[in-house]
């Protein structure tokens, strides 16, 4: 009995797909028209797979406008009952924006705070400017170091600025540049422009350097075609 339900386990395991072959399938289905993709990424869905159903849910809102908002609304929620933070961010901004469902701010939010508590970076950056325009600093401060923690280059602006204008911590330059170079290196174009300027006016603790100024520049320059916020 117990060899039995060890090769049970086995065979269970070997069934569920790997990100790379889901998001292999996800592309031959939308680029190739593969209907067979399409049907293999379904089954691998019903079988309570949340990474299948994000990965289904991502499909089929990239492949039809509201229609296909619709379609995967009900996926991103089937995954996101079952833990997947990423799905519970994006039900949250589904309910923002009306995507393929009624606008509704009661159900953004509860998704919001749930992704969030499950260190979702983009949900947690969101919460911190919520707080921040609400005036509540620390609170900010607390959820854009979970955000970064989770490599988000948004929060890790939102750092910089924190400490290099003291909002809800002692003013500390050296902490606000390293904050601005960690998300430059993340080529976030707003903190690639305050280092430039930094270096152009001699800020933050930077010694004036105009070729490093316009180096900086360039690449916010560049960067801006490239960097997209997942934030809304």
């Amino acid at each position: 009995m117990a060899a039995i339900a060890a090769l049970s386990m086995l065979a269970g395991c070997a069934g569920k797909p790997s990100q790379a072959k889901l998001d292999d399938t996800r592309q031959h289905a939308l680029f190739a028209r593969d209907a067979a993709a399409w049907q293999r990424l379904e089954d691998w869905a019903r079988n309570d797979d949340p990474d299948a159903q994000r990965t289904l849910a991502e499909a089929l809102s990239s492949d039809g406008g509201m229609a296909g908002w619709r379609k995967a609304r009900p996926w991103y929620q089937a995954a996101a009952e079952r833990g997947d933070a990423l799905s519970a961010f994006r039900l949250a901004r589904i309910y923002a924006k009306g995507l393929g469902a009624a606008a509704d701010a009661g159900q953004s939010a509860r998704w919001l705070a749930l992704a969030a508590q499950r260190k979702q970076a983009d949900a947690a950056c969101m919460l911190g400017l919520r707080a921040k325009d609400g005036g509540d600093a620390a609170a900010a401060r607390g959820w854009f170091e979970l955000a970064a923690q989770q490599g988000s280059a948004e929060a890790m602006f939102q750092l910089g600025i924190a400490y290099q204008e003291g909002l809800g911590v002692a003013a500390d330059q050296p902490r606000a540049r390293g904050w601005y170079e960690k998300a430059a290196r993340l080529e976030m174009p707003a903190a690639l422009q305050t280092l430039a300027m930094a270096y152009e006016g001699g800020d933050l603790g930077l010694k004036k350097d105009p070729a490093k100024a316009a180096e900086l520049f360039n690449l916010a320059a560049h960067a801006i075609h490239d960097f997209e916020s997942a934030l809304f």
